[in-house]
């Protein structure tokens, strides 16, 4: 990848990220998407403190994008049944954030919160159409939902990335593998740090 195909703004994040083959097909992603016109918003399930939203947002700092998070922990009953790493988490795990916190990062006006429980705020987003969707939400149950929500308003050409899908996370191996049976389409696989799939909508 030659440097001056970035911004000078993205060099700085990619050489702060930890994750540089994530953060390139990002990148690739976003720049299809753009060839290809492909409409809609930007959404991320599981924005934490911010640090994915804020790259993505660069990569194409023209479209809404609509941040799902309870930014406070996560939900008792979302952690009820997690194998694997997540069954060592409790509610005041990522509890260390904020709204106000993240919007003093994230400050861009194309930025639309929803805090709370993802189950009750994503009807503030039903009527949209989302170009590209990163999840990383870590448990079954908001990784579920958020298929089920995001994937039915994803435009042709559209993309949704699922962080961590390895053993070490089985509740989400368990809610990307049920859905794409269901939809019968197939995943592709980035061998990124901690194993991200992607659903490309045809």
């Amino acid at each position: 990848m030659k440097a001056g195909h970035i911004s000078k703004s993205l060099q700085k994040s990619e050489s702060r990220y930890k994750d540089s083959i994530r953060f390139f097909t990002w990148w690739f992603a976003v720049e299809q998407i753009k060839k290809q016109n492909v409409p809609g918003s930007f959404a991320e399930l599981g924005v934490y403190k911010g640090d994915s939203a804020e790259i993505l947002h660069l990569m194409d700092e023209s479209r809404p994008f609509h941040l799902f998070d309870t930014f406070s922990g996560f939900q008792a009953k979302d952690l009820e049944g997690e194998t694997g790493k997540a069954a060592g988490y409790t509610t005041h795990h990522f509890a260390d954030t904020s709204p106000e916190r993240v919007k003093q990062r994230l400050d861009a006006k194309e930025f639309i919160f929803h805090p709370g429980d993802f189950s009750q705020t994503q009807i503030e987003a039903e009527n949209e159409q989302f170009a590209l969707v990163n999840m990383d939400a870590d448990l079954y149950h908001p990784t579920k939902s958020g298929l089920e929500f995001f994937y039915p308003r994803l435009a042709p050409g559209g993309m949704i990335f699922i962080h961590d899908y390895n053993p070490d996370w089985p509740g989400i191996v368990k809610a990307v593998d049920e859905f794409t049976r269901k939809m019968g389409f197939s995943l592709i696989h980035i061998p990124d740090t901690d194993d991200t799939v992607v659903i490309l909508r045809r």
